[in-house]
């Protein structure tokens, strides 16, 4: 009985250690699929899909915005060459970051144009890091540009047209100080586009970015000829300021005195309003929706022509002054106004100094605006024909009395509306550098 009861002592104590081996292995085993899961669903950092996508282009200097779903301390970025890896970039972030700008230059880097095979490391901490392996294409040549026509002699507050041939997929626009106006493809190469003579500042530049950021440019040679604008000198009132000036602020002109109310709609009101167009202008159909020569409101006559340059005096003192940046039409009270030409209504509402007003767009940048309405037949999203009645005039608005503002628009600013409303301009301006090869 003695050696009975210390063999099954000894047998249970050997079940015990078996129970605990097996107890530690599933331990284990957890840990390593917990471990395996937390990596899996979070624990490695993971690189944007648009990251990744701007790293498959990689042209002569640009900048690539890498981004992450957590942050991130240590970045190495290499290229493989014959099975063996070089580094052309590292760097390591102690705090973590979520977001950089990598800049990468082939010619310093020694990466010819062509496929390469790159290697990206990414890590947040202790064994927490996620590898991608990436296809990239090296492209460190400018696109070929050739310009087929443009207006070479455009008036200042005017519109010019420009027609060229590159390769597809690239983005093209004329640039001048910092205002950016594109030109929209029209098959097999070419693009098109209309952009604004403004009345201020100077150099344009053709520029043209491939589908990996190489960028073309080249001065744009134009002859802008100046035309003598019409000066006014305007006297006004507080009787004037009385009966416009502060129905028209309502609340805004509260505790404002005359001059001080003036001020506010001529110049805070006509600054906001004028930004409010270029915003509305930011949008445009990539193709041409017009036909021809626009139409005028018909049996009226222009009263205040583009371009003037208006003094206003109060109490014998000049206290403000503006540009008048379109054409007032004067007709019959409440005379019907017809769309100026085919295309689509894309603002309808009120719009501070302009009143009720209208916006049709005619595509590539192109729109019509019709000011001071007091009713409105149409609705945003809405096609409309040429000639197709869209509201009637009126004095909402800063109007003194009952006329119709045209304005003509080209991305978001006013140019001379006279232009686009003789057919011979049209065909000598337009037409011929669109129909050029």
């Amino acid at each position: 009985m003695r050696y009975r009861y210390r063999l099954e002592e000894r047998r249970e104590k050997g079940l015990t250690l078996i129970r605990l081996i097996r107890r530690l292995a599933l331990f284990a085993l957890l840990l390593i699929a917990f471990y395996t899961l937390f990596l899996f669903f979070g624990g490695r950092p993971q690189l944007s899909e648009e990251s990744l996508r701007s790293l498959s282009l990689i042209a002569k200097e640009k900048s690539y915005p890498l981004s992450f779903d957590r942050p991130v301390k240590r970045i190495g970025l290499y290229v493989e060459e014959e099975g063996k890896r070089r580094e052309i970039y590292k760097a390591d972030f102690p705090k973590g970051v979520k977001e950089i700008n990598l800049v990468l230059k082939p010619e310093e880097l020694n990466l010819r144009d062509g496929e390469v095979s790159l290697v990206l490391e990414v890590s947040s901490g202790f064994l927490s890091k996620r590898t991608y392996f990436l296809k990239a294409l090296v492209d460190t040549a400018p696109p070929r540009v050739r310009i087929i026509a443009y207006t070479s002699s455009p008036m200042l507050g005017g519109s010019a047209a420009i027609k060229v041939q590159t390769e597809e997929g690239a983005e093209v626009y004329v640039m001048q100080e910092g205002y950016k106006y594109p030109l929209y493809p029209t098959g097999r190469g070419y693009y098109f586009g209309l952009f604004p003579i403004r009345l201020e500042g100077e150099g344009y530049r053709l520029v043209a970015k491939d589908m990996a950021g190489n960028e073309y440019s080249q001065a744009l040679s134009l002859r802008i000829r100046v035309p003598k604008f019409k000066v006014d000198k305007i006297l006004i009132d507080d009787n004037f300021i009385n009966n416009a000036i502060y129905p028209l602020l309502g609340q805004e002109g509260k505790g404002l005195n005359p001059l001080e109310a003036f001020k506010k709609v001529n110049e805070v009101w006509r600054e906001r309003d004028i930004k409010r167009l270029e915003e509305i202008g930011k949008e445009s159909e990539p193709r041409i929706l017009w036909e021809d020569a626009f139409i005028q409101l018909p049996r009226s006559k222009v009263f205040a022509t583009y371009g003037d340059i208006r003094h206003y005096y109060y109490k014998g003192q000049k206290v403000s002054e503006s540009r008048h940046m379109g054409i007032d039409l004067a007709s019959l009270e409440n005379s019907p106004v017809p769309a100026s030409n085919s295309g689509v209504v894309v603002f309808v509402g009120d719009v501070g100094i302009y009143g009720n007003m209208v916006i049709i767009d005619h595509g590539m940048g192109l729109m019509s605006l019709y000011g001071h309405l007091s009713e409105v037949f149409v609705k945003e999203g809405q096609f409309v024909k040429k000639g197709e009645v869209i509201g009637k005039t009126g004095k909402t608005g800063l109007a003194l009395g009952d006329h119709l503002h045209f304005g003509i628009l080209l991305h978001g600013y006013e140019v001379n509306p006279i232009e686009w409303l003789d057919p011979k301009w049209i065909k000598n301006n337009l037409q011929v550098v669109l129909e050029a090869q």
